[in-house]
């Protein structure tokens, strides 16, 4: 007869052991999923604080590219903080324009451009090569077009129309060029909320304005970038900078962006020239 077996279970010493030895392997589990966690976020925001950065310096410097040579402006006096500059609608060259005397009367007549459905209301300029004919009251240089009439589409031309008075432009372009802008544009740093804005809308003033009168403004405004820490009491992180033309090249622009990702104080800074191509 086979003797009866006892039924043996777990020493409370050996629950114990195997109770240690499971948080030992949780902890170490979970604090490897948690660095994963945190390495996982890190490079997202990274990337993030990057795409926003990238979009925002090839938005910009798509449109100093496109900006009415000699336009191109910062605000010293305004730890410049804000960059404005006339935005090109189109341009092409012309054949005739009224000058001072004689022909003071003639038409502005001018080669067909590729964007010629847009110049009703745009400012015409004519070898505009400081800020007083572009920006200020002087319109020996600038008028505002009120008609554009086409001429046969054979002929290729189109005669723009304007009120402004002197009729006359006191001056030629060398290359009988011509540009048609639309209103002035700043981008301007926050510095408070760490922000890149742009401003439109707010026409055509003799002096650049300052942030805070861009900001008081009725024009419009859109946020372009956050997450910016440019300190302005140092010189060195000034977000804009403005190189004259030479006889070497046209006018240079420097953006001097510092980006400082949330709750981490990791800095990426975004240094980026943009080389303007028009000339008057």
């Amino acid at each position: 007869m086979l003797g009866t077996r006892k039924n043996r279970g777990f020493t409370l010493v050996e629950l114990i052991v195997v109770i240690v030895l499971l948080g030992i392997v949780g902890t170490f589990t979970f604090s490897f999923i948690g660095t994963g966690a945190r390495i996982y976020q890190d490079t997202t925001e990274r990337e993030q604080l990057v795409a926003e950065s990238r979009f925002a310096v090839k938005r910009i410097a798509s449109e100093l590219r496109n900006a009415l040579p000699r336009s191109i402006r910062v605000l010293t006096s305004d730890q410049n903080r804000c960059v404005e500059f006339v935005p090109i609608v189109s341009s092409s060259n012309y054949i005739q324009i009224p000058r001072p005397g004689p022909t003071a009367s003639d038409d502005f007549i001018g080669i067909l451009p590729i964007r010629s459905t847009e110049l009703l209301n745009t400012y015409l300029y004519v070898y505009a090569t400081n800020a007083s004919f572009i920006y200020g009251n002087n319109v020996t240089r600038r008028k505002q077009v009120d008609t554009a009439l086409l001429d046969t589409p054979s002929a290729g031309l189109i005669t723009l129309d304007y009120a402004d008075t002197p009729r006359a432009f006191t001056t030629e372009s060398p290359a009988r060029r011509f540009y048609a802008t639309s209103e002035p544009i700043s981008w301007c740093y926050n510095q408070a909320q760490g922000q890149i804005i742009r401003f439109s809308g707010y026409g055509l003033l003799p002096t650049q304005p300052s942030f805070a009168a861009l900001t008081a403004s009725t024009g419009n405004r859109e946020v372009m970038a956050t997450q910016l820490a440019n300190n302005l009491t140092d010189t060195e992180q000034y977000p804009f900078r403005v190189f004259e033309a030479t006889l070497q090249r046209s006018n240079l622009v420097q953006i001097d962006w510092r980006f400082e990702r949330a709750n981490s104080g990791e800095r990426l800074q975004v240094l980026h020239e943009v080389h303007v191509p028009n000339v008057p």
